[in-house]
């Protein structure tokens, strides 16, 4: 083969592994959605491991409602996991879930609630 279809090929093959990668993720975010939906979030879809930063990003939760909710600092520590957080201030780590649950469904109903024609 030539030089321009080798380069053809392998921009093909780029093209769709970027097709795949993308796919990937929003089938990812479209169950998680879905679980979110059907009132499905379990303690295990929240981790001790994750972050303030990280449960922003991946539930569209604000870290100023986050740490309203647990009565952290407004501000700073931002590598200090949930875990941490809730020893930290000597709070129950299952109740502590259930805030940010509850915040997660709470962000999830507002996000979906469409106004009535």
């Amino acid at each position: 083969m030539n030089r321009v279809r080798w380069t053809s090929v392998l921009a093909l093959i780029a093209g769709l592994s970027l097709v795949v990668f993308f796919a990937f993720k929003a089938w990812h975010q479209w169950s998680l959605n879905q679980r979110i939906s059907s009132g499905v979030v379990q303690v295990e879809s929240l981790r001790g491991w994750m972050t303030l930063p990280y449960i922003e990003k991946t539930y569209g939760v604000r870290q100023a409602e986050i740490r309203n909710a647990l009565d952290l600092p407004a501000s700073g520590f931002e590598e200090r996991s949930l875990k941490d957080w809730l020893n930290l201030t000597g709070q129950d780590p299952v109740l502590g879930r259930r805030k940010v649950e509850a915040l997660i469904l709470q962000a999830h109903s507002a996000k979906t609630k469409r106004p009535s024609p």
